[in-house]
């Protein structure tokens, strides 16, 4: 007797004595209709034999490909007919696989994801029925069930055993999860299922084939050398934590010891036009060997900070970051107005990129199967570098690579500092812009914080329950292909390409460590009469605190934090409104003067420091004002809106006969003892009478022998002395008058400077005076490139030769030979005489 009747392979499913019946649901795959066309009266209505029908449901956590999870017509099966099938053979199996594909819609498919669980659950409901007042009987696994898993490469791969129990009359629900390693644009779960029948007896086994669709690489990536490495690239360093810095002179924020936080991290092509949106950040590197060899991997750095103490480490496995305090960190006091010191917490790293094939499913109908290409990312072991910035550290960052830029010629240093430098222009455009947001979660209502130095310490949970990102830019030099950037939405620049991707921190995740993340603050201001009106909100970027100061209510000092500015001093030069005074033709040995008036214009009385800005003077003045020399002339008392009524002179003296008689921007500064960065100042110019240079400045003589006497002679004003020397500065005097003799020894320059008690400048210089040493006979082989005077009693032969810019004389008493060899190049100067010492 026949256990099972089909009309049509896929028109009709039947197992044992199960009746599937049409049920329609918003979670569930079920099967259609099935009937005979009457040729059977148990498989129809019921009838004499009150047999009852069955249904099977099939539903997946994973959903369908067309995302209605209402699909018809998707689950198939084969029976042989009382026989059972091999289910290890391919000739049987293949041909039903193959046509389960080609008659199931995409959209009505079933879809996972590579390397991601998901669970099918089946429900059985039994048909129950009797004939002749005999009980069917109908027994699921009489044959010991097995559950296949397949893939479009490899079709007989049946894996698994699903143990089913079942009688007349009764439900059977079974799970079976599984995961798919690799994308594939065709894969199965195939189930057969063994029966029989108390009545009719014999049995049979029969199939059911789920066809999949699974997205996600084509490749193991979980295995070694599955996906080469095509090259490196530095990635710009972004923050993971600001810690904001609080006013008040006392003030500090403390990131704790033994505190951690931690934040989902992801990565995605910025580009529109890109073919695929998705990078794998989550691989180890195995630099040596060219190959990505890792799925999984952790990197820890540590790092001391260089400011506030302590030390922290980063860690990251590629989708998530933990950054850990080892040693409390704070925020320094009185290093800078509130949130201007700020502590930007993060790590940088060198990343190694390669592509593998990935299955991909268009989101748009019609529904495609394609398979693509995916940019992989990975960090290169060892090389994550932490960093701890302030926000001036990170704006003189900006320009040393700004710098770097201009001046490099190498492409990706150059490309490398520039996407840094966005990176960095957008960390503090976001944090201003996060300070400022009027939306902020308030952490505190405003309060005020007084200048007794009363102390007010309390703590907050640091938590992102949003995301925020970072628009991050890449070098790839120009070997690794013009196709493979393009494909990915880069684009051309100098020396390489460059492609764009969003860096997205998402919300802060609880561990182990902490279940919640605290940051302590002590709120302290030590200045009387200061007046510090506090607001704190909640960074939305980082979840830190922000301290906001109300400008309106607020008066600083020591520093000046914001709100009113306590220190306002000016310093002004009497009979002029300018801040700049210049004074020439001052005689020589008097000082230059002036007077100046020290003023206050804050609404309370203040007190304020005088000085000299040292730097700009060369070490060749004498400076005083108000009675005192030096660079701090004392500190002033200036009542409140007004100025002191006395007026004070300066002085500027030249301090050595040999300083300069001309100075420019000579500074004086009125400021704030406690913060010199608040402060007046005004500049002087001042020019002293020098005399004029000597005129008339020669020597009788520019070609002499060793021993002869030289006249030189100079003119200079009444009122100075002309003095000589071997030096164009310093040295000592050879020789004081207006006509003087004397007897070099060597070739020699003489200078000239007209003199007095209160100046010794401005040189002016005779000609050379070259000495020779007269010979019997010169035999002239050496080259000369340096001026020389070269006599003999009797005869010079020359071969040699005479370089620019020597000038060099010939003299001999009898005759010159110039053999072959012999050559004066250009730009020397040469000069050939007969004649002796005395002529």
């Amino acid at each position: 007797m026949k256990t099972h009747f089909f009309k049509s392979l896929f028109g009709i499913l039947l197992l044992g004595c199960i009746l599937f019946n049409s049920i329609t649901t918003n979670a569930q795959w079920i099967t259609n209709t099935i009937g005979n066309n009457g040729t059977d009266p148990f498989l129809n209505s019921p009838d004499s034999r009150n047999s009852t029908g069955g249904v099977l449901t099939v539903s997946s956590t994973a959903g369908s490909v067309g995302g209605n999870n209402a699909v018809k017509g998707g689950i198939y099966n084969f029976t042989s007919n009382g026989v059972n099938l091999d289910m290890t053979s391919r000739a049987a199996v293949d041909p039903l696989i193959a046509q389960t594909f080609n008659a199931v819609p995409i959209a009505n498919q079933f879809k996972a994801v590579a390397g991601v669980p998901f669970t099918v659950t089946f429900t059985i409901r039994v048909a129950s029925g009797t004939q002749n007042n005999i009980t069917r009987n109908c027994l699921v696994n009489a044959f010991g069930d097995k559950l296949g898993i397949g893939k479009n490469e490899q079709t007989s791969l049946y894996d698994r055993t699903v143990n089913l129990t079942s009688s007349i009359s009764s439900n059977v629900t079974f799970s079976v999860t599984h995961t798919f390693p690799v994308g594939r644009t065709q894969g199965w779960i195939v189930l057969n299922f063994g029966e029989s029948t108390g009545f009719f007896g014999g049995g049979a086994n029969d199939l059911v084939i789920l066809p999949f669709i699974i997205e996600g690489p084509t490749v193991d990536i979980t295995q070694p050398n599955a996906v080469s490495i095509l090259g490196t690239f530095n990635e710009p360093a972004v923050p993971q934590l600001i810690i904001h810095n609080p006013p008040g002179d006392g003030s500090t924020v403390t990131f704790q010891t033994n505190q951690e936080t931690c934040r989902n991290i992801s990565e995605t092509i910025n580009n529109e036009t890109s073919n695929t949106g998705n990078l794998d950040v989550t691989l180890g590197i195995a630099g040596s060997a060219g190959m990505f060899i890792e799925t999984t991997f952790e990197f820890t750095t540590t790092i001391s900070a260089g400011f506030g103490g302590g030390s922290s480490s980063v860690k990251s496995n590629g989708k998530q970051n933990c950054l850990s305090i080892l040693n409390a960190i704070s925020t320094t006091a009185s290093s800078a107005p509130a949130n201007e010191g700020s502590i930007y917490m993060g790590y940088s790293s060198t990343k190694a990129f390669g592509v593998y094939p990935y299955v991909k499913v268009s989101s748009t109908l019609p529904l495609t199967v394609r398979k693509d290409s995916i940019l992989m990312f990975g960090l290169v072991p060892g090389s994550g570098t932490p960093f701890y910035k302030t926000k001036k550290q990170i704006i003189d960052d900006i320009q040393t690579l700004q710098n770097l830029a201009n001046t490099t010629a190498i492409k990706k240093t150059k490309q490398e500092a520039l996407n840094q430098i966005k990176v960095w222009r957008q960390v503090l455009a976001k944090d201003s812009a996060n300070i400022a947001n009027p939306n902020n979660v308030v952490l505190s209502q405003p309060f005020t914080l007084t200048g007794n130095g009363a102390v007010l310490t309390n703590s907050t949970t640091v938590s992102v329950a949003t995301s925020d990102y970072y628009e991050t830019s890449y070098f790839l030099e120009a070997n690794v292909g013009l196709s493979f950037v393009f494909k990915f939405g880069g684009s051309g620049v100098d020396g390489g390409y460059e492609f764009k991707t969003k860096k997205t921190l998402g919300q802060t995740i609880t561990n182990t460590t902490n279940t919640a993340t605290t940051i302590a603050y002590t709120l302290q201001d030590n200045d009387d009469g200061d007046n510090l009106r506090i607001k704190i909100v909640k960074d939305p970027t980082y979840g830190t605190p922000i301290f906001i100061l109300d400008p309106t209510q607020s008066k600083t000092s020591c520093p000046y934090e914001g709100g009113y500015q306590r220190d306002q001093p000016l310093i002004q030069i009497i009979g002029t409104a300018q801040n700049s005074t210049t004074i020439q033709n001052v005689s020589l040995g008097t000082p230059a003067a002036f007077q100046i008036k020290l003023c206050n214009n804050s609404n309370e009385s203040r007190s304020y420091n005088l000085g000299f800005v040292s730097q700009s003077n060369s070490s060749d003045l004498l400076i005083s004002a108000a009675g005192s020399s030096g660079s701090s002339f004392g500190t002033f008392t200036v009542p409140r809106n007004s100025c002191r009524v006395e007026n004070y002179d300066v002085n500027i003296a030249r301090r050595f006969p040999t300083s300069d008689v001309n100075f420019s921007n000579l500074e004086f500064e009125f400021y704030a003892a406690c913060e010199p960065t608040i402060r007046s100042s005004i500049f002087a110019n001042v020019g002293f009478a020098a005399p004029p240079p000597p005129t008339g400045v020669l020597a009788n003589k520019t070609e002499v022998c060793t021993g002869t006497p030289v006249t030189l002679a100079a003119n200079c004003p009444v009122s100075t002395t002309p003095t000589w020397y071997t030096v164009s500065s310093g040295g000592f005097p050879v020789a004081v008058g207006s006509s003087v003799t004397v007897n070099p020894s060597v070739n020699t320059t003489y200078y000239v400077g007209c003199e007095t008690v209160n100046y010794a400048r401005d040189r002016v210089a005779t000609k050379l005076v070259l000495v020779g040493t007269p010979s019997t006979v010169l035999n002239l082989t050496t080259n000369f490139t340096t001026d020389s005077f070269q006599i003999a009693n009797t005869t010079i032969t020359a071969s040699n030769k005479i370089f620019s810019p020597a000038s060099v004389t010939y003299k001999a008493g009898n005759s010159l030979t110039f053999n072959p060899g012999f050559e004066a190049k250009s730009g020397s100067n040469f000069m050939a005489r007969i004649g002796g010492c005395g002529n």
